[in-house]
């Protein structure tokens, strides 16, 4: 059964490699892939789901010696555009990444997890608005950072704190239990089936010019 919500993403893989994930508030999905691009812009490719973008991004990177590329799958859903990367994102789009997304007014929301990382660092969450970072935090706190850093933390301490996150011992638990504060306090929506199982518009965003 599809999640609405965003607590979902704690129990599942969305790549191999973990997820990276924005969620906008004053844009559309190709709105937000257009400011996550670099160079001449995004490259539209063929709709695609998350086994099909990760293939095509396989291929490309063989064809032209290189391991650089990074596609966003993107969408609009509950007055929210998204894109959801794949590719070589780590260390790239996050975590927050911060390069003019949210000017204009825009309100962002990234959802990172490293997961193959060898240091295996919690997954975090920030927020930005008018091309400014709000808040953020790491969402497994036990044996990392309890800070909740940025001018608008108390936007969600009360919340992290009353949901016994800092103390939460298992980083499952932990993870989950932050996606549902996330998911009540800024109203974030993003449905498993659309991201698991469907066909998206799907674009190239870093990496993607022959050198």
């Amino acid at each position: 059964m599809s999640s609405g919500g965003i607590t979902w993403i704690a129990d599942e893989d969305i790549s191999w490699l973990g997820y990276c994930i924005k969620l906008a508030r004053g844009l559309t999905g190709e709105q937000l892939a257009a400011r996550l691009a670099v160079g001449g812009g995004p490259v539209p490719v063929q709709a695609t789901t998350g086994p099909q973008v990760e293939e095509l991004i396989d291929g490309l990177d063989a064809e032209r010696g290189d391991t650089d590329s990074i596609a966003v799958r993107y969408g609009d859903y509950a007055g929210l555009g998204f894109a959801v990367a794949y590719g070589h994102w780590p260390s790239v789009l996050g975590p927050a990444y911060h390069d003019g997304t949210s000017r204009d007014g825009v309100h962002v929301f990234e959802l990172y997890h490293e997961k193959q990382n060898p240091k295996v660092p919690p997954p975090s969450f920030a927020y930005f608005h008018d091309d400014h970072y709000a808040c953020g935090f790491d969402m497994y706190m036990h044996t990392w950072s309890q800070e909740i850093t940025g001018p608008g933390a108390d936007l969600i301490r009360a919340d992290i704190i009353a949901a016994g996150i800092p103390e939460e011992r298992t980083r499952g638990t932990a993870h989950r239990a932050s996606l549902g504060v996330l998911e009540r306090r800024f109203e974030l929506a993003l449905p498993s089936d659309l991201i698991l199982g469907a066909s998206l518009p799907t674009a190239l965003v870093r990496g993607q010019q022959p050198r």
